[in-house]
């Protein structure tokens, strides 16, 4: 029976939720036993049923010790009505270690990097032995139980557990009294697997298989592989020590590589308080768009300027279930939503993203007119944190063979304590002296280049952009951004610029031979071959690429969306990334600042190009997009410039390439 004082807290607590109103946490909080992101009577209900089914369930115990009982209640209590705290750890790798025969040696789950992957190698080495026995059922059970009791950052995106087995378990039974045959055991814990989230996060179990001639038993050997993996593609049966370190290696880079969050703005214009809007991450369309696989849906409300009643379809975010307007612009409403992972462990497709307004009388879905996939969008990518168990099989049957585990299992410490989750790991996110830059990358692809004769006889392009002429271009990284000003200092100690007043403006009045000397720095500093663009890769880049929706200017055929020219700049630069990107997430292609290419200056061919750098020679470089003293003429993508090796002006910069 609960005493006298809970059931008053109980009663007191009713009335001071219904005064106070919810309050919403992160579910990387103290006392969120459901982890739904609220601490309330719901996680009360979750640990009183625990007691009364005494069902030792480890999440129930919230004061840790080592009990499910009235003090777990009475704890939450005190959480609800104090607000609970939220811990304070680190963003980056956990790990914990179980090696299993007839006992368990446990490392807990703590922080590793660079710093601390000595402990977990001594670990290896010193605290686990052979001996005989094998509790893998345990094993696994005891270490969904250590997922579920420690703390980890707000941003966890993997949770792993990865299991080596060299034979059939003995001896888990006697470990419990929950089950009685081997296989109920075995199912319970392929229903933990495949039921149980860490905040939030469904759990990706592996399981490497090395069969070891004593099995008598080949088809248990190989139903416990599946039962224990989370789904067939995880689970690995290998035939050699070789085999486990190879499979090792594959499980880190799977778990690096799909560690990737995404934070999605999208810009719309505003409606009527409760219109629902739909928007679709897939490729539908009018008649498909019932079908999405991958959408967000809300119901907007004008008064507070939010989306609410938000359904999340295909993915996971930390963003909530409402979500409020980052900022508002005129009509237009921007909403940010954070920690975005597909479940098809693939990124954002930008070009695919959609926006539908539910017609009410006509039961159907209409697309907005105001909204382009191409510019309004932003995707910024980060690497999260990671949690991680690692199981071995320190049975007997390992005893000539355990050396070479050992090896295995640290080289796979090794392999995970190399995941970072800065930001210089997000693909393409380059930092040199603590300042950042974004490259793109760009698929080849085959466009016209230049101009037909009949544009230029009309006037509206000069000579030197014909005769129009095919061009094919290989893959390659362009920058989002023209060099700023602060990336120049950080390279070169100095800023030669006219307008100053802040380093996000490109940098200017640099000469093509100051750009290759920069460019010989940032090299020597990051060990890459950062260039200079061809003239051929800069027009298709500019024209959008892949994606070009045949624009006179980089991204829109309003240059007021995407340029600072003459007649909207107030004669200077501006700060970089201030106007909409085009198809590919390039800014400022057209004007702000003229921007250096490698090639010489001369006549187009009329033959076909595949990779095309210019003329052999010549007496001026080239360069492109026209800048914040030019009119929109001057900015179109085909528009060409030109100028001596050592001729600077405050209005040419570069943007880089790889």
């Amino acid at each position: 029976m609960m005493r006298l004082t809970t059931l008053f807290s109980l009663c007191f607590l009713s009335v001071a939720i219904a005064f106070a109103g919810p309050r919403h946490y992160s579910s990387n909080i103290e006392g969120d036993v459901n982890a739904d992101g609220d601490v309330n009577i719901a996680d009360i209900n979750v640990v009183t049923d625990a007691i009364l089914s005494n069902l030792h369930d480890s999440k129930c115990d919230v004061n840790q010790d080592g009990d499910i009982n009235i003090a777990d209640l009475n704890y939450l209590i005190d959480l609800i009505l104090t607000g609970p705290v939220k811990p304070t750890v680190d963003t980056g790798m956990y790990m914990g270690v179980i090696g299993y025969n007839q006992t368990l040696m446990t490392k807990e789950i703590s922080f590793l990097d660079s710093t601390t992957v000595a402990d977990f190698n001594d670990f290896i080495d010193g605290r686990l032995y052979t001996q005989q026995g094998r509790l893998l059922y345990y094993s696994v059970d005891q270490a969904l139980d250590m997922l579920n009791r420690a703390k980890y950052p707000q941003n966890l995106q993997n949770v792993a557990i990865v299991t080596v087995t060299k034979g059939l378990d003995q001896g888990s039974l006697m470990m419990t009294d929950k089950y009685d045959t081997e296989a109920e055991y075995a199912q319970a814990l392929q229903s933990r697997i495949a039921d149980e989230r860490i905040y939030g996060r469904a759990i990706k179990a592996y399981t490497v298989g090395l069969l070891n001639p004593t099995v008598k038993d080949e088809t248990q050997f190989r139903a416990n592989l599946y039962a224990l993996a989370s789904d067939s593609t995880k689970a690995m049966e290998v035939t050699s020590n070789a085999d486990v370190t190879a499979s090792f290696h594959a499980i880190a880079d799977d778990l690096v590589a799909h560690n990737m969050s995404e934070n999605l703005t999208l810009v719309f214009p505003g409606v009527g308080t409760g219109t629902r809007i739909r928007f679709t991450l897939d490729d539908v369309n009018e008649e498909t768009v019932n079908d999405s696989q991958v959408y967000i849906e809300g119901t907007f409300s004008l008064k507070t300027r939010s989306l609410t009643d938000i359904t999340y379809q295909g993915m996971t975010c930390n963003a909530g279930d409402s979500v409020a307007a980052s900022s508002v612009d005129g009509m237009f409403v921007s909403l940010v939503f954070t920690g975005i992972q597909l479940y098809s462990e693939e990124p954002i497709e930008k070009e695919k993203i959609q926006e539908w307004y539910w017609v009410e009388d006509q039961e159907t879905w209409a697309l907005s007119t105001e909204f382009s996939p191409y510019r309004i969008p932003e995707v910024e990518s980060t690497y999260s944190s990671a949690l991680v168990m690692l199981l071995l099989d320190c049975s007997s049957v390992l005893e000539d063979e355990f050396g070479e585990l050992q090896a295995a299992a640290k080289s796979f410490i090794d392999r995970m304590q190399n995941y970072t989750a800065t930001p210089d790991t997000i693909p393409g996110l380059y930092t040199v002296n603590g300042v950042s830059f974004q490259m793109v990358d760009i698929e080849g692809g085959t466009f016209t280049m230049g101009v037909d004769s009949a544009v230029v006889y009309t006037g509206e392009a000069n000579i030197d952009e014909m005769p129009a002429h095919e061009v094919t271009v290989s893959p390659f990284s362009m920058c989002e951004t023209e060099v700023t000003q602060e990336l120049w200092h950080a390279v070169m100690g100095t800023n030669p610029s006219n307008f100053t007043d802040d380093p996000q403006r490109p940098v200017e009045n640099v000469s093509w031979e100051d750009c290759q000397e920069f460019i010989t720095r940032l090299n020597e500093l990051t060990g890459k071959n950062f260039r200079l663009p061809t003239e051929a890769e800069w027009e298709f880049a500019a024209r959008g690429g892949n994606l070009a929706n045949g624009t006179l200017f980089s991204g829109s055929n309003n240059i007021d969306d995407v340029a600072w020219f003459y007649f909207n700049s107030e004669f200077g630069t501006h700060a970089v990334a201030s106007k909409l990107a085009n198809e590919l997430g390039l800014y400022d292609m057209s004007g702000n600042v003229g921007e250096w290419c490698s090639d010489w200056y001369g006549t187009y061919p009329v033959e076909p190009q595949v990779d095309p750098v210019g003329p052999e020679n010549g007496t001026r470089r080239v360069f492109r997009g026209g800048s914040w003293r030019c009119i929109s003429r001057e900015c179109r993508n085909t528009s060409r410039n030109s100028d001596a090796l050592n001729f600077g002006s405050d209005e040419v910069g570069l943007r880089l390439a790889l």
